[in-house]
């Protein structure tokens, strides 16, 4: 049955081959790990039972962090290893997991998949979130392997997908209900959905969304210092930062920020696209627009001049500091929400107590938009000038700003706990 799967893949790849070659020999983020998604990754050879854990991206990636920090405080005896699917979710492991074997998911082939488990001889697999791939899965259960999903989320058009995957493959379908794997949900929705896929209800549990644990509501003073100082911000100094944006939302903000820099010379803007690629882009069009762009790595080189700050803008061209980043921030706006792509994460800046500020388009987090709209915790906005009023209100009324993120970072505190939850439920496997 695998070999359904295999010529799935193998015949989609052939319609896409000129693409994906042209991809692949003119753009490194394409080349990156090839080597390893065809199984090519070094043994694994530590007597140690293994825990595999796997994190598509960046947001599943530091989800994980404090379930591994737990796993290796409570069983040394055991050890972690971690998978991410995207360049960026390698670099932040990378970053976090210093002393960890860190390496690229395979490719959902059969051959591919078999290979890469048998190098890495894991004794059980966590998957961040919901990253089920026919051929993985099915590897894994004919190895006698259990897989763990934590913090699961499924949508109704994946559960559709699924069914359609079970009926045209019978090994797919005991893969996902095989009674060695665990479902830990984020909310009931999530797990109704699991046994909507027959998955059998004692295999299910919620128990919340483990990313609340892993929001810094605080940042030590002297990093923020330091950060504050290397973009020359000053104590009277209002912050606004765009992150995660994506194309057409830079020149938004540049624009709003335009109009508010010539009533508030002391507003400062610091623009972090969610995609480090695109900073070439990002840094012509401020240009264009008439401002000087200074990237993050250029002002940690200490020879770097600065030029006239009301013409500045800030662009961080790093992965993985947004987070300590927002520290600096009166106002965020977070992107991927004045275009229709679904929203990025709110809850960061959030857990900081900033005032935060989005557009419509966020169906990839209606459960944390419609816990910040219900608490009066943050602002959606529809267009660019509603963006630079709202702006200006908060301006106005900094009392207004402050207890809007105050009441934000109350409900990430509130949210806290499913990590202790999943881990619960790791340790009876792992003491079993």
């Amino acid at each position: 049955m695998p070999l359904i799967f295999d010529s799935i893949y193998v015949t989609a790849s052939l319609f896409g081959s000129p693409y994906l070659l042209f991809k692949i020999l003119t753009n490194k983020r394409y080349r990156s790990g090839l080597d390893q998604r065809f199984g090519i990754i070094t043994e694994r050879l530590s007597s140690k039972p293994g825990i595999w854990v796997h994190g598509a991206s960046v947001g599943e990636i530091i989800t994980a962090k404090s379930i591994i920090e737990r796993i290796d405080e409570e069983f040394p005896e055991w050890e972690t290893f971690i998978s991410a699917t995207t360049n960026t979710g390698f670099s932040v492991a990378e970053r976090n997991f210093l002393n960890k074997n860190i390496f690229y998911f395979p490719l959902d082939l059969s051959w591919v998949t078999k290979k890469v488990i048998l190098k890495k001889k894991p004794s059980f697999i966590l998957l961040i979130e919901l990253e089920i791939w026919p051929n993985f899965l099915i590897s894994a259960f004919k190895k006698n392997i259990p897989v763990i999903i934590v913090n699961g989320r499924i949508s109704n058009r994946s559960v559709k997908a699924y069914r359609v995957i079970s009926r045209i493959s019978k090994d797919f379908r005991n893969s996902l209900i095989n009674e060695m794997n665990i479902y830990c949900a984020r909310t009931e929705l999530d797990a109704q959905r699991f046994r909507d896929l027959g998955i059998p209800g004692k295999q299910i549990f919620v128990t919340g969304t483990m990313k609340y644990d892993n929001i810094p509501t605080h940042i030590d003073e002297n990093i923020s210092k330091e950060l504050a100082e290397l973009f020359h911000i000053n104590d009277d100094d209002l912050v606004l930062i765009g992150g995660s944006t994506h194309a057409g939302e830079e020149e938004i903000l540049i624009r709003v920020f335009e109009r508010l820099n010539k009533t508030y010379p002391n507003l400062k803007l610091i623009l972090a696209p969610r995609h480090i690629e695109r900073t070439g882009d990002v840094s012509r069009l401020i240009e264009k627009m008439g401002f000087v762009p200074v990237l993050k790595t250029e002002v940690e080189r200490s020879h770097y001049k600065w030029q006239d700050t009301k013409k500045t803008i800030i662009l961080i061209d790093t992965v993985g500091d947004l987070g300590t980043i927002y520290s600096l921030s009166n106002y965020v706006f977070v992107g991927k929400s004045l275009v229709p792509s679904g929203g990025q994460n709110m809850m960061e800046p959030a857990g900081l107590g900033s005032t935060v500020i989005f557009g419509p388009h966020t169906f990839n987090f209606k459960e944390e938009v419609d816990l910040l709209l219900k608490n009066n915790a943050a602002k959606v906005v529809k267009t660019e000038d509603e963006l630079f009023e709202t702006i200006e209100f908060f301006i106005k009324n900094p009392d207004v700003a402050k207890e809007m993120g105050l009441k934000a970072q109350k409900i990430v505190n509130e949210k806290r706990g499913a990590t202790g939850r999943n881990i619960e439920i790791i340790r009876n496997i792992i003491k079993n």
